[in-house]
Formats: structure tokens, C-alpha cells, sequence
């Protein structure tokens, strides 16, 4: 484990935070390793992205907490948050709350203030956080600036009451989901989940993160969700490396995968991984058994599932109810789980659904999922393209993919492609830095840093392509190519004479 990590157990199991405890005879009692925790980092990032104007609002309206946080910082002299608001501006010309995603990874990895350090050696930092290291010193003046630590302790108190308040919701909730596992005296060393709640996050926003071992959920207390989305990751910690132990056994489920990455619903994150879309699909199924639903509601819900492309939570759903019937663990069941599925038979039955188009948020959006179909549509043509040699023709589509939406991924990868196999290594290189500045799938994110380690091998920085093949080995794709293109990067310097693009 880490250095930072175990820092982090201890001073979680020292610092009076309390733990989670399942209720049994105390014979029994075992420790949980799951936390609800407020963080120092995590507050003063939302407020440096408040005063630096990438949000524009914090918390819930009518939250007291977010209230007097934002009059404090309205007070503030506006040189303080000059330089905030200049990285800011730079760095995302078009405020949105989902930017704030990589600010909240950073404040799981720096180390607590005064000191605002990194609690990882910096190529060992999450992927999502390369590029905004520059702002580590940003906030660490600002901290001491708006005395934020002052601050910090003006609204802890009602920090704390909102734990104590969710603490045995939160503890009831997975005491039972571990009995549904039969996991109650089980244990976990070496691992970790922590919650963190805050109320300056906007509402309905859910950051969940697991790097390793150790996995965190980041939500404002006023979500309505709060214990789904606690027990949903939860779920993952859990079932994540049961999973990857039996991933063998997915060989054959991976020929249902093309059928249902032409769901419109289905995230791009599951189209292109079989264990991820495998290990959602379990857990949804988990969680509509653990509701009790009668049979008409089940039917229901399984047909909204397979018609936004969660096509194995069906076959699930049907094991776990075998599975409740049988005595072992899930653990020791769990082969069992996988077994009997018909990748034939799933294929023909699920070629008869009709898949439900993308939802709007009412006649103000409507005109959305059309526009995403169309974007989609684009990049498929501009791939094909560039697969054809016809790199003119892919230039122009991606970059009229741009023109509606600037900081789309799958654009930028592909003009850095389409540079990379026309030797244009400076306009490939920034286009593939483009792309680690936006929310793209990990499989992309992760040849990105392949692809600029190459680069900055051609270059001659070997320090900075060592740290992109880090990178990349760091993000789960669990695709074998990323793996081995990094692989081999450490090991020797990218050759002069090849292009930085695919191999």
C-alpha cells in the first residue's frame, strides 16, 4: 500500500472520525472499512472554483452552509482570486460544472493544508489530474489568502452534525448489503472506501474514484440518493476484484458487447469493456433484488435496463435469485454467477429489442439527442475515413465536430491521429494534449498518454514519456494493446524512425 494511503487509514482511525461498525454480538463485531468523512482539500477547492468563477454557484439554494461560505467569499478583496480566475478562464473559456470532476480528484490526492503538497510522487497522479497541477500553488495561495482555514472552521461543526446525522443510514444501509453477501464477517485489509460529503457540491452531482485498492465517493448531503449511490459504489469495492478474478469467463460475453454499444443510453465507458458494462449489469441487478419488486415491477425494470444497453443485468437478476435459494457467500457463489450464460442466445434475443432513444430534459432540449446522434454519426465517418487514408476528409469531419462542440474527445483524438499519420508531430501533440483536458473514456485517455509519451520520446524528454507511460498503465482499460504499448515505452525510448500514432 502506499505511503499516502497508509497515512490516510491511520489518521482516519485516529482523528475521532467514526468508523462504521456492523451490529453484531460482539464476538462478532468487525471493523468496517468504509468511512464517512468530511475533507479540508475538498472544501477549498470547491471554494477556490467558486472565486475563481468555474461554478457559479455553491451547494443547494437555500443551504446554509453554501450561504455563508459564499458571503464570506464575496467579502473577499478581488485580487485574492485574480489568479483563480485567470487559470480558470484559460484553462475552460466556458464554465460548467462538470469541470469540476478533475478539481475533485485533486483533492483527493493533496495532502492536507497548510502544507497543500501532493500526497503521490507526481508520476504516480491520477491521470485526470496531470493537467492541473498548475494550479496546486493557486490554491495554496489562496488558501492563506481568504484565510480559508479560519473559514473552515467557522462551518465544520455543521460539517460534523451532517455526519452524525447520516452515519447510521448509511451504516444500516450497508450492514444490509453485506448480509445479502453474506459477507458479515469478511474482511477487507489493505483496502478502503471513504464517503465524502460536502455541502458546497452542486446538487445531483456524484464523484465516485477508485485508484487501486482504495476507492472514494464525493456527494452534497442533500442528495436524493445519498445511500443508492453510497451502496452502488460500495457494490464496486466490493465486486470490483471478484470480477477481475473470474474475467477469464467473459470471453464469450464480449460477443454481446457490439449489440449493446448500439444502445443510445448506454455511456460510452461500457461500449468498448466488457468487464465494466459485465460488472454494472451485476450490480444493478443486485440492487433491484435487495428492492424487493414483485414480478410485474421486475419485468418493467429489466426492460428499461436492456433497452439503454444494460443487456446482462436479465441473466443477473435470474442467478442472484438462484443464489438466494443456496447457502455459500457471494464470494465462493460467485462462479456460479457466470455460469450458464448463452452468448448465442442473448445475441438472437436481444437483435429483436428495439432500444430506447436518448431521454430529454423536456421541449427546451429536444433538439439534444438529435444533435448527439448526429456527432456520433460524424465521428463514425471521420474513423472510417481516417482508416481509408483519407486523412483531408477526416480533418474536415472532425473538425466540423468541433465546431458544435469544442471540447468534444473523440474529435480531438482523432485530428491528433490524423496529425500523427501525416508526421505533423507539434499539431499532433497539442491536439492529444487537448484531449486529456476533457472527460474522455479512459481507453482513449490512456492511448493519448501512450501516444504523447512517444512523442516526447521523439522529442528527447524521456523523463516527460516515461511519466505519459505511467500514466497510462494507471487508468483500469484493462485493454491488453494499451498495456503493451506502455509497457514498452518504459522499457526503451519510442524509435526515431516510427510515427507516434497507432502501431
Amino acid at each position: 500500500m502506499p505511503s499516502f494511503l497508509r497515512s490516510c487509514l491511520r489518521r482516519w482511525l485516529v482523528s475521532g472520525v467514526p468508523l462504521l461498525f456492523i451490529v453484531l454480538p460482539a464476538s462478532a463485531q468487525t471493523p468496517y472499512e468504509v468511512s464517512v468523512d468530511s475533507s479540508p482539500q475538498l472544501f477549498a477547492v470547491l471554494c477556490a472554483a467558486r472565486a475563481g468563477g468555474l461554478i457559479g454557484s455553491l451547494g443547494a439554494p437555500g443551504d446554509p452552509v453554501a450561504a455563508h461560505v459564499e458571503a464570506a467569499l464575496a467579502r473577499l478583496d478581488p485580487k485574492v482570486a485574480e489568479p483563480l480566475r485567470a487559470y480558470f478562464k484559460e484553462k475552460h473559456p466556458n464554465p460548467n460544472p462538470r469541470f469540476l470532476s478533475t478539481y475533485i480528484s485533486m483533492a483527493l490526492v493533496l495532502s492536507p493544508p497548510p502544507e497543500w503538497g501532493w500526497a503521490l510522487p507526481r508520476d504516480q497522479l491520477p491521470p485526470d489530474v496531470w493537467d492541473a497541477q498548475e494550479v496546486q500553488p493557486l490554491l495554496r495561495a489562496f488558501y492563506e489568502q481568504a484565510e480559508l482555514g479560519r473559514l473552515w472552521g467557522e462551518v465544520r461543526p455543521a460539517y460534523e452534525r451532517t455526519l452524525e446525522r447520516l452515519q447510521p443510514q448509511l451504516s444500516q444501509a450497508l450492514f444490509d448489503t453485506r448480509g445479502y453477501l453474506r459477507s458479515a464477517g469478511e474482511q477487507y485489509l489493505g483496502r478502503a472506501y471513504v464517503i465524502y460529503v460536502d455541502a458546497l457540491l452542486p446538487p445531483g452531482l456524484v464523484s465516485a474514484r477508485n485508484y487501486g485498492d482504495h476507492y472514494f465517493l464525493a456527494l452534497p448531503p442533500g442528495q436524493a440518493e445519498f445511500l443508492s449511490a453510497a451502496r452502488h459504489q460500495y457494490l464496486h469495492y466490493v465486486l470490483d476484484p471478484l470480477m477481475a478474478k473470474h474475467a477469464e469467463r467473459l470471453k464469450t460475453w464480449a460477443r454481446v458487447l457490439p449489440v449493446a454499444a448500439q444502445a443510445p443510453r448506454l455511456p460510452a465507458e461500457f461500449r468498448r469493456d466488457t468487464l465494466l458494462l459485465v460488472t454494472e449489469c451485476l450490480i444493478q441487478a443486485m440492487e433491484l433484488r435487495l428492492r424487493r419488486l414483485d414480478a410485474e415491477q421486475a419485468e418493467a425494470e429489466l426492460g428499461t435496463r436492456e433497452r439503454s444497453g444494460f443487456v446482462f443485468v436479465r441473466h443477473f437478476f435470474e442467478a442472484l435469485q438462484r443464489y438466494e435459494q443456496s447457502e455459500p457467500s457471494l464470494r465462493y457463489y460467485f462462479p456460479d454467477l457466470l455460469a450458464g450464460y448463452n452468448a448465442a442466445h442473448e445475441q438472437a434475443r436481444l437483435a429483436r429489442i428495439q432500444f430506447d432513444p436518448l431521454e430529454t430534459a423536456g421541449a427546451s432540449s429536444a433538439a439534444s439527442p438529435a444533435r448527439d446522434e448526429a456527432t456520433a454519426q460524424l465521428l463514425s465517418e471521420g474513423q472510417r475515413l481516417y482508416q481509408a487514408d483519407d486523412y483531408e476528409g477526416a480533418r474536415k469531419v472532425f473538425e466540423r465536430v468541433l465546431e458544435g462542440k469544442p471540447e468534444e474527445p473523440g474529435a480531438l483524438f482523432g485530428l491528433a491521429l490524423v496529425a500523427s499519420a501525416e508526421e505533423n508531430r507539434s499539431g499532433a501533440k497539442e491536439y492529444f494534449e487537448r484531449v486529456l483536458k476533457t472527460l474522455a473514456p479512459a481507453d482513449m485517455t490512456a492511448w493519448t498518454h501512450v501516444y504523447l509519451g512517444r512523442i516526447y520520446d521523439l522529442e528527447g524528454d524521456r523523463k516527460e514519456a516515461i511519466a505519459h507511460y505511467r500514466a497510462a498503465l494507471a487508468l483500469d482499460t484493462r485493454v491488453d494493446r494499451v498495456e503493451q504499448a506502455a509497457r514498452r515505452g518504459l522499457e526503451r525510448p519510442f524509435g526515431q524512425d516510427e510515427k507516434p500514432g497507432p502501431q
